[in-house]
């Protein structure tokens, strides 16, 4: 899918997507992805790779970690 390991950290993998980065982060069966439409690649993970999703909307809870959003929609 046209992403590669990131040298600080190789369980991150990133794309160039015109001018913005795209990530998957990967933690042991977790996967954080952080990109404008994710649609796609979840897509492709489970119709090409048979990967069962149990979550796939906005983040608010990862690995032992609450998230959330400023007005101005930063996380």
């Amino acid at each position: 899918m046209g992403f590669q390991p990131s040298k600080a950290d190789p369980d991150v993998w990133m794309r160039k997507n015109g001018n913005i980065w795209e990530y998957i982060a990967v933690y042991v069966d977790d996967l954080l992805i952080a990109m404008k439409n994710p649609v796609e690649v979840l897509e492709r993970l489970k119709s090409q790779y048979g990967y069962k999703l149990k979550g796939d909307g906005k983040i608010s809870y990862h690995l032992g970690m609450d998230f959330g959003r400023n007005p101005d929609k930063t996380l």
